[in-house]
């Protein structure tokens, strides 16, 4: 498992990598600590820059060291990477060259709107990069995800390899998943197929559930009330982009004036 774990050694950037490094506890994993600003390389450190970079030395080797120190797994491995490219060239690089599986990072900075779902800077990555990804909350705590919900409103064509990265032993400890239909009368002659079938035969059918709700009801403060209480991890699939968009814009989300505690999963395939 490769994971990128993208930080500005902020409070929520560090409570993401956290929850990253305990999700994979028991597997072997390769973390690759991403930042964008200034620090001197040491041991284990990638340089892609020859400009003056001490500014950041302390706050990279103290979150660096912070990180190893949090892993229990003998196989995990550390290292730390700086790029002065902006931040979606640099991460879409690393991704490819590094084959990375899962980007880890804070769902919403200290400077977003109060109580959105994610902040600029993640969002731009769901949309412009096609990795999977893990936007953890700054208040949320690490519990082993053992029921997750998934809303779809079948806009877009969609595979069984969106699951994949379930296949990873470990991730979701065979979680049950409830996935939440977004009825929209004019999306229903989309698929001629039945859109359970098309997307979900992948999934073991003693572990999902379906529910319906009316598009009307997605920007009711009831609904993400609802969820926080339910569930452990909000999952959506990143070619979905109607329920991206209405769940997880950077304005609003899926209800502006709830605070989002759960992380969100996004898969891409």
């Amino acid at each position: 498992m490769n994971v990128l774990i993208l930080t500005d050694f902020s409070q929520v950037a560090t409570n993401a990598a956290k929850y990253g490094i305990h999700l994979f506890k028991d597997m072997p994993a390769n973390f690759y600590l991403f930042n964008f600003d200034k620090f001197d390389p040491g041991e284990d450190v990638i340089l892609n820059s020859t400009d003056n970079q001490t500014e950041a030395v302390e706050n990279l080797y103290k979150h660096f060291k912070e990180l190893q120190s949090y892993s229990t797994n003998e196989e995990h491995c550390f290292k730390a990477v700086f790029s002065e490219d902006n931040l979606v060239n640099a991460t879409r690089k690393f991704v490819a060259e590094k084959r990375i599986d899962l980007i880890v990072m804070g769902a919403a900075g200290k400077d977003s709107i109060k109580n959105t779902i994610l902040g600029n800077h993640t969002f731009e990555i769901i949309r412009k990069i096609k990795c999977n990804l893990l936007a953890v909350p700054e208040e949320c705590l690490y519990i082993i995800p053992q029921k997750l919900i998934l809303p779809i409103d079948y806009s877009a064509s969609f595979d069984n390899g969106l699951f994949k990265f379930f296949e990873h032993p470990g991730i979701t400890n065979n979680a049950a998943i409830t996935v939440m239909e977004i009825a929209d009368n004019s999306l229903a002659n989309t698929h001629h197929q039945n859109p359970r079938e098309l997307v979900f035969d992948y999934l073991k059918s003693e572990n999902v559930k379906f529910v319906e709700i009316d598009e009307k009801y997605i920007h009711n403060r009831r609904l993400l009330q609802d969820v926080q209480k339910k569930y452990d991890m909000i999952v959506i699939l990143g070619k979905n982009l109607n329920v991206c968009e209405r769940f997880l814009d950077v304005k609003c989300g899926v209800c502006a004036d709830v605070t989002n505690k759960l992380p969100i999963l996004v898969l891409h395939g």
